[in-house]
This record gives structure tokens, C-alpha cells and sequence, in this order.
């Protein structure tokens, strides 16, 4: 039993190790690397290290290959590129990494890789089932298996070597990281003292109606301090013209006729399962022979939920139609669970799609007006055929396009291209077909003063009126000076104290939010003391405590160690993320990926 496990993870531990850095997971999609062209076949450089374009692609799809495994389905456009540049990172990381792990002459030896593989399995094996005893790791099954010869271990010796150079790596990085016993304390109090306070709140707002003028002097002299702030990337603006791909009234007419060809094929006896398998166009149930399990009413669309509950066990009805397709239902068997009605069916889902020949008619319209727009120029292309044109807004260079969506293909155009360029192949897209003219080029800029004047004008006058409260919130203290104070003054000057609590250092205050400022206040303040003005990003307050859970040393005693290692491990793990920033940083890094 342990054997055949061990070959079933096999294969995840040799995917395992193209994932070159603990605690790095990337999910991996397909890419047709056909047509690639580059005349040194290199994507990038780290350092003066090469990486090939085939080392970059033979990664991509690795990831695709996971990716599929793990989800059943292929990627969409939407997180192409977000998992297109974690790839990139995951590469550069590797690499500055293992040129660390040789600057530090870092190796592993045998008897290092004997020590953890006995001592210290990687988590894949802790909670691989063979090795559990109710539902914990057991180490006496482990090594049982250890010593059995007929379990293949070369697969997670390899995990190991990859591995440990890099935790030792780690190990160099944050030796000197420590805590000490105040900082175990302060995280102990942060998450076990509780405090109920009373508390009033000076809002800014209470200022909305004061006039508050703020000068072109003081303009100006935000702007030149703070000019950074407006800083701006080159940004473009495209039109363009859509061709949706939708199917025709004889593609519609198809999908009727496959229905009632599937329909007729059940009746004539075959396997309604085998078939949802084969035709199917719902991804969750086709694998499932189309199977959805027991469901009652509210669970599916209304025409859908209506054939299915007027069936009987046995009988296959449709083609019924909902905005998902056509369905072919059949009805397995009816129940009633917890008083209510429940049925258990399996369907086939038959989509409205255009046919591959609709899709060509489209291409060929788009292609043609594309060819006309380069003759005769996009604007008169237009409206020799009387399109409808959109725009978009100015974006930067990013895939993300106002109105169409990630399209890495069209950006890399519209940012290469020259103003008043149209593209000549049009890009297909979820939408359709789409031609575009490079409308405006905006260069990279700081904007001017004339364009941010009434953004600034704005803030000033937001932090006048909070200065206004503060002032507002300061006099209201020196008014207050013994604890009865707090609801004597606040009740003379009509302003409403709130009670709320107990609440510890990092929880969320209802009525106030996650404001640290004003959390960890209520906790350095001892019972019925009252604060100085305690600025958060709503305002300001005045609080008063009035009941305090006190220092439990005996609890302090048995958590201590616990948190001892929980700050040590997140210190450790943000000292080396500080370190790895710093490392990128400062790495010449060369990116290619734009000339492919």
C-alpha cells in the first residue's frame, strides 16, 4: 500500500522540484511556443545569467500541465497574465537564489539528506494518509516504511537535495534574527488583555459647512513638495470596432437538432451517462456522466427546475431551454429530506455557439475592414461601412484594456504602435474580433498644477477640518481632569459618549473599525484613566477605560514558548523577505520578453 502511494506522488515530487524555493506555488497554463523568434533564443538575464527561451517555456508548461491537473480546466484570459509574470518572478527568484547559494558555498552532503528524510519529512508526507493514526503523522509507520526495500525513495531524496540548500540559505540569512522576552509579552497581551471603554469621537465632518479658504500660495507649495505624487506613466488611448462572434439562427437550429438526435439516441437505449460524457457542455458534470447529485427547489434556474421536478424517476425530459444552452434531463430518483422535496438527475448541457463557419464569415469582416482601414485610413473605413466605434480611456501599459479586459496581445501592439495605427490580423477576443486605431499617446508626465489644483485644494481643506478636530478634541480634554470628568463635560457640551468592549489590540471595535492607534491607547491606559487626543484616519478620540482584564501570569506561562516560536518564525520569514527585496533590487535584472 505505502509502495503504490509512493508511486502515485512520484510524479508530484519530480513537479515539485521545478518549484525552486519553499513555499512557492504557481499554478502553470499552456502556450503555443510556435513562431517564437529571437535571434539569441534568450528571454532575459539575472546578473549576466542567460535564461533561454526554452528553459522559460518548458516551465510554462509544466505549469500548464499542473494546472490542469489540478483544476480539470484550461486557464482563461483573465489570469493569463497575472500567472504569466508569477512564472517570470518565480525565475528570477530561482536564479539570484542559487547564485546566493554559490556565493555562500552552500552544499548538502548524504548523511544532511539521510538526517531529514528520517527526521524531518516534508510536509507531503505528513499528510499522506499512510503514515496517519487518527489523523495525526506517526513516525513508527514512517519508518516502517523507511526500511521496507520496495519503496522507490529516490523521488523525495531528490525533493530534499533541491531543497535544502535553500533552507540552509535561509538559515545564513536570519541567524542573527531574535526575540526577546518583552516582544513574547507584547504578543501575548496584544491577543489576551481586553478592554471596555467609553469613547468620543471629534469628526472632521462636524466642520463640512465652515468656509475654509485655502490660498493659491498653499496650493502651490503642496504641488512642489509633493510633485512625485502626480507622477504619471505613458498612457494611450485606442478606438476600436468590435465583430461579435454570436451564433446565426441555423447554428441555433443545429444545437436543436443534436438535442432531439441525443434525445431519440436515449430512448433507443443508450447510456444517458455515456453520452453526457461524449457531448456535455457543462465542465462540472461531464466528467460525472453528467451527474448533479440530489438538489431541491432554488437550487436551478426556473425552466430547468420545473421539467426537472415535474419528471418521474426514470424518465428523461427536454430539450429544455435556459440561458446556459440546452438541456436534456433525466431524473434518477425523489426524496424528501429535512420535510422538503429533493430529486437526484444528471443532464446534458448542449451550448448556442457559433459553428466553426460562422466564426470564419466573422473573421472575414473583420479582416476586410482591417485591410480597408490600412488603404483608406481607420476613420473612413468606418464610415464607408457605418460601425459603431468605442473608446477607451487613457490606460498605461498594463493587460488590463477599459472595456475589453486582459489582452496581453493588444497592448503589446497599442505600446509598440505609432499614433493613428490600426492593426492589420484582428485580435479575437472573448467579445469578438476587434480592429483598433491608436487613438492618442500620452507620454509619461508629472501633471500640472492646473489639473491637480482642485484635487489639492480639496485635501487641504480635509486636513484643515481635521486640524479644526483636533484643536476641537484637545480643548474638551483640558476641560477634563479627573475620571467623573469624561460624561460631565462630554454631557455639558452635548457630545455623546459610547461604551464598547471588551476588545483586544487587534480586533475589529464596532463603531470605531480596525484602528490600531486607538486599540492599543485603550490598552496602555489603566482603569478609568483618560487619553490624550488619539488620531486615527476617521478623526480624533477621547477615551476612557472602565474595566481592564488583568496580566495572567499563569496563562502567560503556558503560551510563552508558543509564541516564542510563532515570532521567531515570522520575524525570521520577513527578515528574509527584506533581504530578497533588497537582493532583486539591486540584481540587473533584463527583460526580453517584450521582443518574443
Amino acid at each position: 500500500m505505502v509502495m503504490k502511494k509512493m508511486r502515485e506522488y512520484t510524479k508530484e515530487f519530480l513537479i515539485i522540484l521545478v518549484l525552486a524555493f519553499v513555499g512557492t506555488i504557481i499554478f502553470n497554463w499552456g502556450m503555443n511556443i510556435t513562431g517564437i523568434r529571437h535571434r539569441k533564443g534568450i528571454i532575459g538575464e539575472i546578473n549576466g545569467e542567460k535564461i533561454r527561451i526554452e528553459k522559460y517555456y518548458q516551465a510554462l508548461q509544466r505549469q500548464m500541465e499542473a494546472y490542469r491537473q489540478k483544476t480539470g480546466q484550461e486557464i482563461g484570459e483573465r489570469e493569463w497574465s497575472f500567472l504569466e509574470q508569477q512564472v517570470w518572478e518565480n525565475l528570477i527568484q530561482e536564479i539570484l537564489l542559487q547564485q546566493q547559494i554559490r556565493k555562500y558555498h552552500i552544499t548538502v552532503t548524504d548523511k544532511e539528506v539521510v538526517f531529514q528524510l528520517k527526521n524531518n519529512p516534508p510536509e507531503i508526507l505528513r499528510t499522506n494518509e499512510s503514515f496517519l493514526t487518527n489523523g495525526k503523522f506517526d513516525f513508527r509507520k514512517y519508518h516502517d516504511a523507511l526500511r521496507n526495500p520496495q519503496n522507490d525513495w529516490r523521488p523525495v531524496e531528490a525533493y530534499l537535495r533541491t531543497m535544502l540548500p535553500y533552507e540552509k540559505l535561509q538559515q545564513v540569512v536570519t541567524a542573527s534574527v531574535r526575540v526577546t522576552p518583552n516582544e513574547v509579552k507584547w504578543e501575548f497581551m496584544k491577543r489576551n488583555l481586553k478592554a471596555k471603554v467609553k469613547y468620543v469621537f471629534f469628526d472632521p465632518r462636524h466642520f463640512q459647512d465652515k468656509k475654509i479658504e485655502i490660498s493659491d500660495a498653499e496650493i502651490r507649495k503642496y504641488y512642489q513638495a509633493n510633485k512625485e505624487k502626480y507622477y504619471e506613466v505613458e498612457k494611450r488611448r485606442i478606438e476600436y470596432v468590435v465583430f461579435p462572434i454570436v451564433p446565426t439562427s441555423s447554428d441555433s437550429l443545429s444545437v436543436w437538432a443534436s438535442a432531439r438526435d441525443l434525445i431519440k439516441r436515449i430512448k433507443d437505449g443508450e447510456d444517458f451517462a455515456e453520452l453526457a460524457q461524449v457531448y456535455s457542455e457543462d465542465p462540472a458534470s461531464a466528467a460525472k456522466g453528467g451527474d448533479l447529485g440530489y438538489f431541491g427547489r432554488g437550487s436551478m434556474v426556473k425552466p430547468f427546475e420545473d421539467a426537472a421536478f415535474a419528471a418521474r424517476p426514470g424518465e428523461v425530459v427536454g430539450p429544455i431551454q435556459t440561458q446556459f444552452g440546452l438541456h436534456i434531463i433525466k431524473v434518477e430518483d425523489r426524496k424528501r429530506e429535512n420535510n422538503k422535496e429533493q430529486i437526484k438527475a444528471r443532464h446534458i448541457l448542449l451550448k448556442f455557439k457559433p459553428s466553426n463557419d460562422t466564426i470564419e464569415n466573422i473573421k472575414a469582416k473583420a479582416i476586410y475592414f482591417a485591410d480597408m482601414a490600412k488603404r483608406i485610413g481607420f476613420d473612413e473605413a468606418v464610415n464607408h461601412d457605418s460601425l459603431q466605434v468605442q473608446t477607451t480611456p487613457l490606460f498605461p501599459h498594463k493587460d488590463l484594456i477599459p472595456g475589453i479586459g486582459f489582452q496581453r496581445d493588444i497592448v503589446k501592439f497599442v505600446f509598440k504602435g505609432r499614433l493613428n495605427e490600426s492593426n492589420e490580423e484582428p485580435f479575437q477576443t472573448d467579445q469578438g474580433f476587434i480592429v483598433l486605431k491608436i487613438a492618442e499617446i500620452q507620454k509619461a508626465r508629472t501633471k500640472p498644477l492646473k489639473e491637480v489644483k482642485t484635487d489639492i485644494e480639496n485635501l487641504l481643506r480635509s486636513e484643515r477640518r481635521k486640524e479644526l478636530a483636533r484643536q476641537w478634541c484637545a480643548q474638551e480634554r483640558q476641560k477634563m481632569h479627573n475620571s467623573e470628568d469624561f460624561e460631565v463635560v462630554a454631557a455639558a457640551d452635548s457630545l455623546p459618549v459610547k461604551e464598547v468592549g471588551p476588545f483586544s489590540m487587534i480586533d475589529y471595535v464596532p463603531g470605531v473599525g480596525r484602528e490600531s492607534q486607538f486599540n492599543g491607547t485603550a490598552m496602555k491606559l489603566d482603569i478609568g484613566e483618560i487619553s490624550l487626543p488619539v488620531e486615527t484616519m476617521k478623526g480624533y478620540y477621547l477615551i476612557k477605560v472602565v474595566e481592564k482584564t488583568p496580566f495572567d501570569e499563569e496563562t502567560f506561562e503556558q503560551q510563552k514558548n508558543q509564541l516564542y516560536a510563532r515570532l521567531l518564525q515570522a520575524k525570521r520569514q520577513q527578515a528574509f523577505k527584506n533581504w530578497y527585496d533588497t537582493l532583486k533590487k539591486n540584481a540587473k535584472i533584463k527583460d526580453f520578453r517584450q521582443n518574443i
